[in-house]
């Protein structure tokens, strides 16, 4: 297991699980999740039987890892299929997986942080703006569908740095936001 430091926070993929550790003020779309200072942030590949109760099934990898303030996602995706990718003070994390209609559930699994202040709005705009960006990422290559059942998105902020009024796609740091995920998406969906 190797640490690796990127802009705005340290990240490590542990067996089944990418970390990613900091101060955060985040938004989640996963189970527990709203918005709320976490020092975590997760993406767990499930196996075919850990899955019973996925709430349960996040508590347990928290557990697992010591994690005490965090926000989690589940994926079914293996980890090595996992895109980091990084634009000035964004990372942005891609887990992609597809079947859809779903006879196995895919997810597509978007973590970004930002090194940077956004008021709560912005945030919930990144959100929007990652949405949109894996949907016409999807489109782009060929599928007829704009997402899974399954999707979830994690917005973390640092505090630090610039503040950013608007993420979306025309601005400055929406910009950064989408490239960064069809990015992340396309090469996640190529692995």
């Amino acid at each position: 297991m190797r640490v690796k430091r990127g802009g705005a926070a340290a990240w490590r993929v542990e067996e089944d699980t990418l970390i990613v550790e900091g101060e955060f003020y985040a938004l989640s779309s996963g189970i527990n999740g709203g918005f709320g200072r976490v020092e975590h942030l997760f993406n767990h590949t499930v196996s075919g039987g850990e899955v019973e109760s996925p709430q349960e099934c996040v508590e347990r990898v928290a557990e697992r890892f010591g994690m005490r303030r965090y926000f989690g996602l589940l994926t079914a995706v293996p980890m090595h299929r996992l895109c980091a990718v990084e634009r000035d003070e964004l990372q942005v994390f891609v887990t992609a997986g597809i079947d859809n209609p779903n006879p196995r559930v895919g997810t597509i699994n978007i973590i970004a942080v930002i090194d940077a202040e956004l008021p709560e709005g912005a945030m919930v705009n990144a959100v929007i703006t990652a949405t949109e960006a894996k949907c016409h990422t999807l489109i782009e290559m060929g599928f007829r569908f704009t997402g899974t059942c399954t999707d979830a998105v994690i917005i973390a902020k640092t505090g630090r740095g610039e503040r950013h009024t608007y993420a979306g796609p025309r601005s400055r740091l929406g910009r950064k936001l989408w490239e960064a995920v069809k990015a992340g998406i396309a090469r996640s969906l190529e692995k």
